[in-house]
């Protein structure tokens, strides 16, 4: 064999290589941004689900307190409603989370606040709900941000 001979197949071999060792690389990346891809899309569409519920149980618990609902004909409906969400929510949450706790612990006291004489606590107690919820999406909205401009997955709830 010639040295030219050789030359070719080392180069052949080389271009053989280096052609699978592209495809492997580009077979991993293309499934690692499949998956962020997907982790991130349904964070965002956890974000937009517990925004929705949160703002649907405070809607429903104030309305529910502030129109007197005892005893009127949409009052089971209504309480069916606002217990469901409650679960729900937690259901979403980080038990470990410190925005989530917070969030944890407001479902378990606004309903002890549903009687109009507490009126004023039953309002601070969703205006409470309201603000640790913003925190949270907050947070959570900039891990969807770093995971799409980074591809860096980050520990979280959704």
């Amino acid at each position: 064999m010639e040295p030219k001979d050789i030359a070719y197949a080392v180069g052949i071999f080389l271009t053989f290589a280096i052609g699978v060792w592209n495809l492997v690389q580009n077979y991993r990346n293309t499934r690692r941004t499949n998956f962020i891809n997907t982790v991130t899309s349904q964070r965002v569409k956890w974000i937009e689900q517990l925004r929705q519920d949160i703002s649907t149980f405070s809607g429903l618990t104030y309305t529910w307190s502030a129109s007197n609902m005892e005893g009127k004909p949409q009052e089971p409906e209504m309480v069916r409603e606002i217990d469901r969400l409650r679960h729900v929510i937690r259901l979403r949450l980080n038990p470990r989370g410190k925005h989530d706790s917070r969030i944890e612990t407001l479902l378990e006291e606004i309903p002890k606040y549903t009687d109009p004489g507490q009126s004023a606590k039953l309002a601070a107690a969703l205006t409470d709900l309201t603000t640790t919820t913003q925190l949270l999406l907050t947070e959570e909205w900039e891990k969807v941000k770093k995971e799409s401009e980074y591809g860096n997955l980050q520990s979280g709830n959704g």
